[in-house]
């Protein structure tokens, strides 16, 4: 198994340098910047009255 920081055969090192760099930035900006998807799992219950939003379960009986 290769090095995680080790360039792979035949990636200059040049290459693999800007490869970290642009990985590094994307991380940063990602954290920096948030992700609005996974922010949303974390988000509090609303407060105060809420519409009824449940679907029944069963159908009334008619009689």
């Amino acid at each position: 198994m290769d090095h995680p920081v080790a360039p792979a055969a035949g990636q200059s090192r040049l290459a693999f340098l800007l490869q970290r760099i642009g990985h590094w930035l994307a991380e940063t900006i990602n954290h920096a910047w948030g992700n609005p998807g996974e922010e949303a799992l974390h988000r509090p219950p609303s407060i105060g009255v809420q519409p009824y939003s449940d679907e029944r379960r069963r159908r009334r009986r008619r009689l």
